[in-house]
């Protein structure tokens, strides 16, 4: 029996974003390419993806061109998200951003609903987006993106049974502020909002929870963390990573591991987050419970090493103490001989 394995190729316009890439967007293979349209109010010169000032209360459309490559009728997939930050210090631009409650407004709040696209064979299609700027418009940027997917699977090569199978999704960055430079006036800022134990990668981790809880976004971040026993000095956990992003009121799980079965206790993380846009420095208390360092390795399928508790090492030693205690009874006690010869005296 064959097994079907679904890829997705995706292309990111980010320019600023990270990436570039040229006007006209497609992957190798791809069964569609879009090209956006810029509109007048365009703050700077790219032509790949929208970086737009808007004035409140009015509507932005957005419109771009959708080519349909293949000699078959295509369904392509339109949506509005918004840039969301991962737990491997990338920033994503698909569809399922987890919600974040420092956001006032979100790129989706302002767009319509998921739309499908019926492209025939050779089509090119416009396509217009509005985007409803609140009356009141918004602080810093909003970031997002348009994300077009292809509903139909193409290519086909097999190997060893099993044929693979490619989705494309093509994505076009959207960034919008009400005035021009409005995002340098918003001063970087990170919270720690939580640390706990976890699974990451299928390792039980330490998970410390990051939240930028301003509308704006910065890179090249280093993040040094150490875990330690509670008022102890010995690290049991470490980890290093360079190059973080974030992106606009969102927040990541950053992962501390040793690679090893969760041991239950008391415990504190020492992180630094350092970069060209701000230094913080975290110090936060946490405990793993027994029932939570248990669940938490046999989903990974580890085995906690064996720690002898306390009142263990209490019973061996009173359990030595008495066989002392008898060993010099019986070595010092008198002869029966002498006890009678202490009678008859």
């Amino acid at each position: 029996m064959k097994v079907r394995k679904w890829l997705m190729g995706v292309i990111l316009i980010a320019g600023s974003f990270w990436l570039q890439t040229g006007h006209v967007v497609q992957a190798e293979g791809a069964s569609f390419s879009v090209s956006p349209q810029i509109p007048e109010n365009q703050r700077s010169a790219v032509s790949n993806y929208y970086d737009l000032v808007v004035k409140p209360g009015t509507t932005q459309n957005l419109s771009l061109s959708v080519t349909n490559r293949t000699a078959e009728v295509r369904h392509v997939r339109l949506s509005v998200t918004d840039a969301w930050s991962q737990s491997n210090g990338q920033v994503s631009y698909s569809p399922g951003a987890p919600a974040d409650d420092s956001a006032e407004h979100r790129l989706t709040d302002l767009g319509p609903a998921p739309m499908t696209l019926t492209l025939a064979p050779k089509e090119v299609k416009t396509v217009t987006v509005p985007l409803k700027i609140p009356p009141d418009g918004f602080r810093g940027v909003l970031l997002g993106a348009l994300y077009l997917v292809d509903n139909e699977r193409s290519g086909g090569e097999e190997s060893g049974g099993v044929a693979i199978k490619n989705r494309f999704a093509t994505v076009v960055g959207v960034q919008l502020q009400t005035s021009t430079g409005a995002i340098n006036g918003i001063v970087p800022h990170l919270k720690l909002l939580r640390v706990g134990a976890g699974v990451h990668d299928n390792q039980p981790s330490v998970l410390a929870t990051l939240q930028n809880d301003r509308p704006t976004y910065w890179g090249k971040m280093r993040l040094k963390a150490t875990v330690t026993r509670r008022d102890q000095k010995t690290v049991v956990m470490q980890r290093e990573a360079a190059n973080y992003a974030v992106a606009p009121n969102s927040h990541f799980n950053f992962a501390v591991t040793n690679q090893k079965a969760l041991d239950p206790g008391d415990y504190t993380l020492n992180l630094a987050v350092t970069g060209p846009h701000g230094h913080w420095q975290f110090r936060r208390n946490f405990s793993i419970l027994v029932g939570e360092a248990e669940s938490i390795n046999k989903e990974v399928g580890l085995k906690r090493r064996f720690v002898m508790p306390w009142w263990g090492w209490a019973l061996i030693g009173l359990a030595l103490l008495v066989v002392v205690a008898a060993c010099w009874w019986v070595l010092h006690r008198p002869s029966k001989s002498l006890l009678r010869e202490r009678r008859e005296a």
